[in-house]
């Protein structure tokens, strides 16, 4: 059996109501905002601040235009001890189970609008079959952004693919695998089903990316000399449906974006004639939301929205 040591000196020393504020801090990077939720003056913020910085030996939090500057020491330290009030919060005032159908809990989900096209239409059944009066609030993100979203105290999750690494700060549960589709419009293209290299290659593309620049697609092209013909490059999923119905053009985008658009429309899904990569998409979340029951309850749903019968991000 495990024997855990604690130094009864030091922490009869220690206020842990300090903690309480430092981690308030952490959040709000501001004195007079962290002195409103806590309920006390900004004097008396101050004063635990510098009471933190003798306990930590180190000035914690910098002044800048913006606010209050965390330093690499409080960067380490602020996942720990979330997690450490957290587990103290759980064990002193222990919560209720979570209940969607009686709460008036509004969820802040932010995903790329890949995702979103899968999900939510599925969270939106889901509520009204269920009769529940949870509610969410979609916004928009993506893997190059999704620290930063996250970062924002109003946002709950965060979906997207899965970044290349996830700092101690957050946590992480992938939620599938996906491949690649073509997509296109068969009443206003000739391609065969499923296009053949030659027409894949002879035929106007339309790019889907965030920043609207080159993919795995045009690095294909580049192998075989030659260069992709871009019609149109669209920053969201929202306008593909429209632009793929104007002429001969095609469209390669994760697979479960392809048949979510194409589900309620005349467009086709279809198997691309080149290589294409497979990529995993993930939930993301803060550290310190890990053992709240409401956000307990938010990722098991979302993760039962994919785990279906039938689903798979493969083509």
């Amino acid at each position: 059996m495990r024997m855990w040591i604690i130094n009864i000196a030091n922490l009869r020393g220690l206020d842990l109501n300090l903690l309480v504020v430092f981690h308030v801090l952490m959040q709000e990077k501001h004195v007079t905002r962290a002195a409103a939720r806590l309920h006390l003056s900004q004097g008396a913020v101050s004063a635990a601040l510098g009471r933190l910085r003798s306990v930590f030996n180190d000035p914690l939090f910098q002044r800048t235009r913006a606010g209050m500057s965390p330093t690499p020491k409080a960067l380490a330290l602020a996942p720990k001890i979330a997690q450490a009030l957290v587990m103290l919060d759980d064990f002193i005032y222990p919560s209720t189970e979570f209940d969607p159908a009686t709460t008036t809990r509004n969820f802040h989900v932010a995903m790329s609008d890949d995702v979103e096209t899968v999900l939510a239409p599925s969270i939106l059944r889901a509520v009204r079959k269920q009769g529940w009066n949870v509610s969410f609030s979609l916004h928009q993100t993506n893997s190059q952004l999704w620290n930063e979203t996250l970062d924002d105290p109003e946002i709950d999750l965060v979906i997207c693919a899965s970044p290349a690494q996830v700092s101690a700060h957050y946590r992480e549960s992938v939620l599938f695998a996906s491949s690649y589709s073509c997509l296109y419009s068969s009443k206003s293209s000739s391609f065969s089903h499923p296009p053949t290299l030659d027409e894949y290659i002879d035929a106007h593309h339309v790019r889907v990316s965030f920043n609207t620049r080159r993919g795995f697609v045009d690095e294909f092209f580049e192998l075989q000399g030659r260069e992709r013909r871009v019609e149109v490059s669209l920053s969201h999923f929202s306008g593909l449906v429209t632009a793929l119905h104007v002429g001969d053009l095609i469209a390669t985008i994760p697979s479960y974006a392809a048949r979510a658009l194409a589900e309620n429309t005349d467009l086709t899904v279809s198997t691309p004639p080149i290589p294409v990569p497979r990529h995993t998409v993930s939930l993301l979340w803060k550290v310190q939301q890990e053992t709240q029951l409401d956000h307990k309850w938010l990722r098991t749903f979302i993760e039962s929205r994919f785990d279906v019968p039938g689903f798979s991000g493969a083509a």
